[in-house]
């Protein structure tokens, strides 16, 4: 989503545009690893299937 909206100011030609597109950049170096690390984590408990009662 971040990728998304990131650049619409900046093609919109406001002046906050370079602002708004690092900050969207920075957030998705930042979240990016860390929902890969939860995955990672919580895929074999999540995904593994249920045992029938």
């Amino acid at each position: 989503m971040q990728a998304a909206v990131g650049g619409v100011p900046l093609a919109m030609g406001l002046a906050c545009g370079n602002l708004a597109l690092a900050l969207a950049v920075l957030s998705i170096l930042l979240t990016a690893p860390i929902g890969a690390f939860a995955i990672d984590q919580t895929a074999p408990r999540l995904l593994a299937p249920r045992e029938k009662t």
